[in-house]
């Protein structure tokens, strides 16, 4: 099975540069995401059908978009994370710090737009080291970390866009940007506050090549009902919320990466990835 906290444990390490996407223009403007919805939701974390561990995150309105705070923790594996998140109203990332802790390593990972909007500045904080970057800042961004559902519920929102490029960052000692494929997979039937419900449900392969997923289910509005993790076997369920029937997950089986990312397999071996800007380009810029 894979390591669980593929990203605050390897952080905990040693903090390296991210690698650079090169840059592209702006193509088309990408559709409008759905409105996050104010307010509070509570997830139990379960693992093998036990209870390990408990998140929960905070939607409020802001003047220049959305602001989202999460927490969550697992005493079986001494794992905690607090996460800010500024969104514009478009749910692009203007400003995120994630801090966490695993085993007593403590990490901070932040990414801010600079002036321009296109670009993130980095800083990892991480045994005692502090670490500053830059990577191209894309739509249809989202910090992904270990069993945040403030991460899901951004992405469940991209979901119902069928977004035909979307990017994730891996908080990770290296800082990894890869691309993300939204994959739509038949409704589901759940109870919902003790109603029968029908839901949404999208796979999102994160890096086609040796991929995880993430399983998501949601209601029209994009509200984040439960995120399963198949390869680290982890189920983040909405309180209320009960699946009937869930899937038997497939792996990821996407070996050929799409054409245009297709030039990383000519690169030497152990070179770092390089991916080309998205169609939808650069989000607007957005102060802080």
């Amino acid at each position: 099975m894979r390591s669980l906290f593929f990203s605050l444990l390897a952080s905990a390490a040693v903090a390296c540069p991210i690698a650079l996407p090169p840059a592209a223009a702006a193509q088309q403007l990408a559709p409008q995401a759905a409105p996050l919805s104010a307010g509070s939701a509570h997830f139990t974390i379960v693992q093998d059908k036990k209870t390990v561990g408990s998140a929960d995150y905070t939607i409020a309105a802001d003047p220049g978009g959305y602001l989202i705070s999460s927490r969550g923790e697992t005493q079986k594996y001494h794992y905690t994370f607090n996460n800010a998140n500024k969104l514009d109203p478009s749910l692009n990332v203007v400003h995120d710090q994630l801090s966490g802790d695993v085993k007593g390593s403590s990490v901070t990972f932040t990414m801010a737009s600079d002036s321009t909007g296109r670009s993130f500045q980095v800083n990892i904080a991480a045994s005692g080291k502090n670490t500053q970057t830059t990577f191209d800042r894309h739509q249809r961004t989202v910090l992904l970390a270990d069993l945040d559902p403030a991460a899901y519920v951004e992405m469940a929102h991209f979901a119902l866009q069928h977004p035909p490029t979307a990017w994730i960052v891996i908080p990770k000692g290296e800082g990894v940007l890869v691309p993300a494929d939204y994959e739509p997979q038949p409704d589901a039937e759940g109870s919902w506050n003790g109603r029968t419900a029908t839901v949404h449900h999208t796979s999102v392969i994160v890096n086609a090549q040796n991929g995880i997923t993430v399983e998501l289910y949601y209601t029209d509005s994009g509200d984040l009902l439960e995120a399963d993790l198949p390869e680290q076997n982890f189920w983040i369920i909405r309180d209320g919320f009960d699946l009937h029937n869930r899937p038997k997950y497939q792996p990821p089986h996407s070996s050929t990466p799409p054409p245009d990312q297709q030039n990383q397999q000519s690169q030497p071996q152990g070179a770092s990835p390089q991916y080309q800007a998205p169609q939808g380009g650069y989000p607007q810029l957005q102060r802080q």
